[in-house]
């Protein structure tokens, strides 16, 4: 990060008449800005803070810091900002300042810095509240950046806390991720109590969807020793075998093959559904490929769908994607559905592109809210071929004492 800041950017910009140069200092341009922030400005964000010491209750004590900024930066960074300093109807213009309550002054002396130097610096869980932030006045950049840099870095051991500052702050997708973090990591991510309300800690316990052996989980939690009113080893519930996986269809035929493929794969371990029209189309083999999601190259499915569903298994499901060796025409439609009961289907992604983006494809959206064990390629317009066809997510399979 350090030596990205000492770079210099240029930007070399083509005048209209011939022979001229114009050349900007894009970074230059950053630090003047920087250097300005806290000297003056013709209005005042007051950010004013409950105390957490104060035991009082309806006496609470609150800090008030301020900061002095250009209203004009305001305005032309947020929308929000612009419309209440534009207008005199609002009394934050009549009075030339915005009174800030649901956020610490730490974390929008970041903010307004930002809008002043385009860069940001701060921790993780600050990035958190940064971007919620940026997201009540509406300055996207801030937002997208924040979010993108706490994607980049978060690791399982920052996981429960960005997890508890995106639930504070209602962030609800960094949430999801750092929750699905927990889940996929818990050994680093719980290595140590975290420091996180009771209702969430009790949240990441009961789901279910913890990768890794109870008696594991049990004695990670006796190293954490005993506080007051805990009874944490019996909400555990790990009552199925999880394993975060890429590709949940390879996956299962990874345990088929290494059990010595006994019995069928396909009914059994995965089961195949075709639409109308394409019964005839595929030959038994093929239909095996199709069940771990790999094709061959010369099969293709051009306006039809195809349905995979684990009778035995479930997934909390992430995203899908397709390998780097997947063709997808041109102006090519299609959807991807999943139900968890094959009943009732929720869309998880639309896709329409007159020119299909190179390489691996992932689609990540709005899951729904359970477990899924149906997934449908639904192909409108155009045509697939030679399709690696990728589930992601915590694939939970009954534990082998169930089985027997």
């Amino acid at each position: 990060m350090a030596e990205a800041q000492r770079t210099i950017r240029y930007k070399l910009v083509p005048f209209a008449r011939s022979g001229t140069i114009k050349v900007e200092s894009l970074h230059a341009a950053s630090e003047i800005w920087k250097s300005c922030f806290g000297k003056g400005g013709n209005f005042t964000v007051i950010v004013k803070e409950a105390n957490d010491a104060s035991e009082d209750v309806e006496h609470e004590a609150v800090g008030e810091v301020e900061f002095k900024v250009w209203s004009f930066l305001l305005a032309q960074w947020s929308p929000v900002f612009e419309k209440m300093i534009a207008s005199d109807n609002y009394v934050e213009s009549q009075r030339a300042e915005v009174v800030i309550q649901d956020f610490s002054a730490s974390a929008v002396e970041i903010f307004l810095r930002f809008l002043y130097s385009g860069s940001i610096e701060g921790s993780a869980t600050a990035m958190v509240e940064v971007a919620a932030i940026a997201d009540k006045y509406q300055v996207d950049r801030l937002h997208s950046l924040c979010v993108r840099c706490i994607s980049q870095e978060l690791r399982p051991e920052l996981a429960c806390e960005v997890f508890a500052a995106a639930d504070r702050f209602r962030m609800e997708d960094l949430r999801a991720e750092a929750r699905d973090l927990i889940f996929t990591s818990p050994a680093a991510a719980l290595n140590k109590r975290p420091a996180i309300r009771p209702e969430l800690l009790e949240e990441i316990l009961t789901s279910g969807l913890l990768c890794i052996p109870e008696d594991d989980l049990r004695e990670i939690l006796r190293s954490w020793g005993t506080q007051e009113g805990d009874s944490l080893e019996s909400i555990i519930n790990i009552r199925t075998q999880n394993q975060h996986t890429k590709d949940v269809l390879a996956t299962l035929w990874q345990r088929y093959d290494a059990a010595g493929k006994k019995g069928v794969f396909v009914g059994y371990w995965v089961s195949v559904i075709l639409g109308p029209g394409l019964g005839e189309a595929y030959t038994k083999d093929e239909i095996e490929l199709m069940a771990i999601g790999g094709w061959e190259r010369f099969t293709l499915l051009e306006e039809g769908w195809i349905q995979w569903m684990l009778p035995h298994s479930w997934v909390h499901l992430q995203g899908f994607c397709f390998g780097r060796e997947s063709r997808i025409t041109p102006r090519t439609s299609f959807r991807i559905w999943v139900s968890g009961d094959g009943a009732t289907w929720h869309l998880f992604c639309n896709y329409h592109s007159e020119i299909p983006p190179p390489g691996l494809i992932f689609f990540e959206s709005d899951a729904p809210a359970g477990l899924v064990k149906c997934f449908r390629l639904e192909v409108l317009k155009g045509e697939l071929s030679n399709i690696s066809f990728g589930i992601q997510g915590i694939l939970q399979t009954p534990l082998p004492q169930q089985l027997e």
